[in-house]
């Protein structure tokens, strides 16, 4: 496994089985708003996307290879959270203002 970190976009890759070649094909399945994966032809995971994985953690329990994605997460200084733990949301509300007619 390769981990490919971007720290603009706190987004992750994690390579499986090593580069991935341009005349692979995959499937991408979006897991949630924070997760894709990319699977192969024989419908094998070979890329894991996270997103705002230092601010938010990494959701692992669900993937396939959960217990080697905690190791190597854990290696990394990346923080996990579990399926039940809720995120923040902020919120933004705009005021309505009334307008005269005509």
């Amino acid at each position: 496994m390769k981990l490919i970190y971007d720290s603009k976009a706190d987004s992750v890759a994690v390579l499986v089985h090593g580069e991935i070649g341009p005349d692979d094909t995959a499937d991408v399945r979006h897991l949630d708003v924070d997760r894709i994966v990319r699977y192969d032809e024989d419908d094998r995971p070979i890329e894991y996307q996270f997103f705002n994985a230092r601010r938010l953690g990494v959701r692992l329990d669900d993937l396939m290879h959960h217990a080697e994605l905690t190791d190597f997460f854990r290696e990394a200084g990346f923080p996990e959270r579990g399926w039940s733990e809720p995120i923040r949301v902020t919120a933004v509300r705009r005021r309505r203002r009334d307008v005269a007619a005509g």
